[in-house]
């Protein structure tokens, strides 16, 4: 009888913790989805506002961002990208986006998009990682 009631003890001290570590993880990750999601938004108001500066802060030093279309799709790094960003803003002026996927894991995260640019959707695959409480777009493509 002793024994029993020791793992009944046990057995609800473990179940009680496994769910507010549930608990505690499933809140991380909504705060993590929701600032994610914020660059997301974030992105397409700089490139609506034609601000190349500030859409560049928000990559990674090592990403890889695609542009172009077709046959001249290429992919540039950031260093490269500050001298195609202007002219590719200024070719495409407007645009807008729609979160079709979300995956956060940690602290990395991939956001597929539809892109709509002069009525045209294409699917846009952002990803992400935070370094320094920061969420940074490592990669651009589609």
């Amino acid at each position: 009888m002793k024994r029993t009631i020791i793992v009944l003890i046990l057995v609800s001290a473990f179940v009680i913790f496994y769910s507010l570590a549930l608990l505690a993880q499933t809140a991380s990750d909504k705060k993590a989805e929701g600032e994610v999601r914020e660059l997301i938004i974030r992105w397409e108001k700089l490139w609506n506002e034609n601000d190349p500066s500030a859409l560049l802060e928000m990559y990674h030093p090592n990403a890889k961002i695609m542009y172009g279309w077709g046959h001249q799709k290429s992919t540039a790094s950031k260093k490269e990208y500050e001298g195609i960003l202007p002219q590719r803003i200024l070719a495409n002026p407007s645009l807008a986006l729609s979160i079709s996927k979300m995956d956060v894991q940690g602290e990395k995260a991939t956001v597929v998009v539809d892109m709509t640019i002069k009525g045209r959707v294409t699917l846009v695959t952002f990803e992400m990682i935070k370094e320094n409480e920061k969420w940074l777009i490592t990669a651009f493509k589609y």
